[in-house]
């Protein structure tokens, strides 16, 4: 009895807060209000969304001796794992109302009322918001299913058997999906990456990604060199963009098949030539956690005749290529055939970042001779800390980040991104970064300038003479 009490006041808690501060979304949920152990039961959620867009995640945690299949997911990626049900949408359904479904399996020897909540997660006007599912309870080994047990809201703040959930702001920063990047370690997943070892003009480059049984959400990000452009190729599903020298294809839920190839075709601006990079980094989601692929570079020679250069990474992050480039992450060298120097990515937790932006410090690139840019006045390095579509005011990002130093602004590509300091020295901007990173701005990262033009830390390393510093 007191249970259902405590039940009953949530439920009117949470319609009072509703009445006063709610913002559009909420969340109505039904399940059967008994079940017999042995059997299965179904799970509906609607989402009324209103006008709210982009990244979501829906999360319920369920009670021991549930297992749950997915039913309807409405275009997001569903996992159960660890008693949890995530259903992950990289840009919600354009509908204002909708509804997902699964099916819980309710093993043998389960007796006795059950709980099931969760919350809903999803990013309005740059913040992070969350809307928290009213528990509801369902009674294992009493009469069939019937009756049901539904969620709603009622305009005079009472409960009839209903529960109504409501989104309220938690004041965290941009990150949406809040999963932890286990880099380097072995992975279940390869990739190979096959591009001309030498180019003349426009051409293709193939990727072969062979993820076994693997399924889910899954980012392939190709780094290009300064004067080259992409356009979509092959995409198996996935939705494709270039911006900023970066090639993306994004996969709410990869293909079926253990392997599958994706391609994009590259043009090279006139007066580019010399050895150019290209960097990959596929990132996927194995066991509930976020786990990165790094594909070694692959060097074109701008100019001569056309050969295959193919990459292969393994789970040690050697690559055996045509021309053998061997990563060693720790001493920041390679020993090859002909000899091409990788510098390692900092390897430091990642998340799926809204604005789409790359740490620069997070991704560099092999130059030669040929394309390193000369220092045109002074070379200074910043901290980034935010890069947003909506802009706010600094002293916003100040107030909430604790940040006494200046707030500069700057756009490009529709983003306004927010930068602090300018240091002569890599290692000075690296510890402000670290030291910005305390304070809750976990997705800061160092950036370079020359002459006020944004160029990579790499290039800016090289013209300076400086050392890289993880």
């Amino acid at each position: 009895m007191l249970k259902y009490g405590a039940l009953l006041f949530n439920t009117i808690a949470l319609l009072i807060y509703q009445f006063f501060f709610a913002d559009g979304v909420t969340i109505t949920q039904k399940i059967p209000s008994s079940a017999k152990p042995e059997t299965e039961f179904t799970v509906e959620l609607t989402i009324n969304k209103g006008s709210t867009s982009g990244f979501a995640k829906l999360q319920q945690d369920l009670p021991e001796g549930f297992t749950a299949v997915q039913d309807d997911n409405n275009g997001a990626s569903f996992t159960f794992s660890n008693q949890s049900v995530k259903f992950i949408w990289m840009s919600l359904p354009s509908d204002k109302e909708f509804k997902v479904k699964y099916k819980i399996k309710v093993a043998a020897g389960v007796s006795g009322d059950k709980t099931i909540a969760g919350k809903f997660s999803y990013v309005t006007d740059n913040v992070k918001q969350s809307v928290e599912i009213a528990p509801s309870v369902i009674n294992i080994e009493g009469p069939a299913a019937v009756a049901t047990n539904t969620t709603t809201a009622t305009p005079d703040n009472t409960a009839s058997n209903t529960n109504t959930t409501t989104a309220t702001p938690d004041n965290t920063a941009t990150n949406t999906a809040s999963t932890t990047t286990a880099a380097n370690e072995p992975s279940s997943i390869t990739c190979t990456r096959k591009a001309p070892e030498n180019a003349t003009g426009d051409f293709t480059v193939e990727i072969t990604i062979s993820k076994g049984n693997v399924s889910g959400f899954a980012k392939l990000l190709e780094t290009l060199p300064t004067g080259f452009t992409a356009t979509q190729g092959e995409s198996q599903g996935a939705s494709f963009s270039f911006n900023e020298g970066k090639v993306k294809y994004v996969w709410v839920s990869m293909p079926a098949m253990p392997e599958f190839k994706i391609s994009y075709k590259v043009s090279v601006a006139a007066g580019i030539s010399g050895n150019q990079a290209i960097e990959g980094i596929f990132s996927y989601i194995e066991n509930d956690e976020t786990k990165k692929y790094t594909i070694p570079a692959s060097i074109v020679s701008v100019g001569g005749s056309m050969a295959n250069n193919t990459s292969a990474t393994t789970p040690d992050n050697t690559a055996n290529t045509a021309t053998t480039n061997t990563v060693t992450p720790t001493d920041n060298s390679s020993s090859t055939a002909t000899t091409n120097t990788v510098t390692p990515t900092d390897n430091t937790s990642t998340a799926t970042n809204t604005n789409n932006t790359t740490p620069a410090d997070n991704s560099t690139k092999n130059l030669s001779a040929t394309n390193i840019p000369a220092p045109q006045g002074n070379v200074n390095y910043k901290v980034q800390i935010a890069a947003l579509r909506n802009a706010v005011e600094a002293d916003k990002l100040a107030v909430r980040f604790n940040i006494n130093e200046r707030i500069d602004q700057e756009m490009a590509n529709g983003l306004t991104k927010y930068t602090v300091g300018s240091h002569p020295e890599y290692k000075a901007a690296r510890d402000a970064r670290e030291t910005i990173k305390s304070k809750g701005v976990n997705d800061a990262f160092v950036t370079a300038y020359n002459s006020g033009k944004r160029i990579t830390v790499q290039e800016a390393l090289m013209i300076t003479s400086q050392k890289w510093y993880r």
